[in-house]
């Protein structure tokens, strides 16, 4: 398995520790990835309570499941695949969706930046952004999810296999298309 961004050996240490029991861990655990698990779940659900629940529930079942849990270095990963799994469980309990593929994955809000980088670079990079949203929320759900995995969430192939559910060489076609269609269109 290749190396993914953001997994430390401290991950694998609070992961361990947590399956033993040791709440401290799971407090940090769940501290660390909650903001990126939110922002991953909004992009499914624009019901923030909706998100906030499915969160809650997972992190709930996490713990009850703890002594059950397998072992793993790629501990955010293994959360963004929960939650959307997650997310689409509830999502068929309250019969929003019929199909995993149809998962409504949004994109709108993918180009924000900070306020520092608007300061120095709003001028010169506005309309490229504008451009650039224009582009991503024209792309099929799935290829605006691969986008905000890769990019945005910093994982690589691998790791977006097992949170998609696809073979590491769906993701590698599917991004390559994805982007060469961005480049034609830009």
């Amino acid at each position: 398995m290749t190396n993914v961004p953001n997994t430390s050996p401290e991950d694998a240490h609070l992961w361990n520790a947590f399956r033993e029991g040791d709440e401290n861990a799971f407090g940090q655990i769940a501290q660390k990835y909650y903001r990126s698990l939110f922002s991953y779940g909004t992009k499914f659900s624009k019901d923030r309570e909706f998100i906030k629940d499915c969160l809650q529930d997972l992190f709930m079942e996490l713990w009850y499941k703890r002594e059950t849990l397998g072992d793993t270095d790629f501990v955010k990963f293994y959360l963004l695949k929960s939650l959307r799994r997650k997310i689409h469980r509830e999502s068929l309990k309250q019969q929003w969706l019929t199909d995993e593929d149809e998962l409504d994955f949004d994109a709108e809000d993918l180009g924000e930046i900070s306020v520092e980088q608007q300061i120095i670079e709003v001028e010169t990079n506005q309309e490229l952004l504008q451009q650039l949203n224009r582009q991503l929320a024209e792309l099929p759900k799935r290829q605006q999810e691969i986008i905000y995995l890769k990019f945005y969430e910093n994982l690589d192939n691998e790791s977006i296999a097992q949170v998609m559910s696809i073979s590491r060489q769906a993701v590698a076609n599917l991004l390559y298309r994805t982007l060469k269609e961005l480049k034609e269109k830009m």
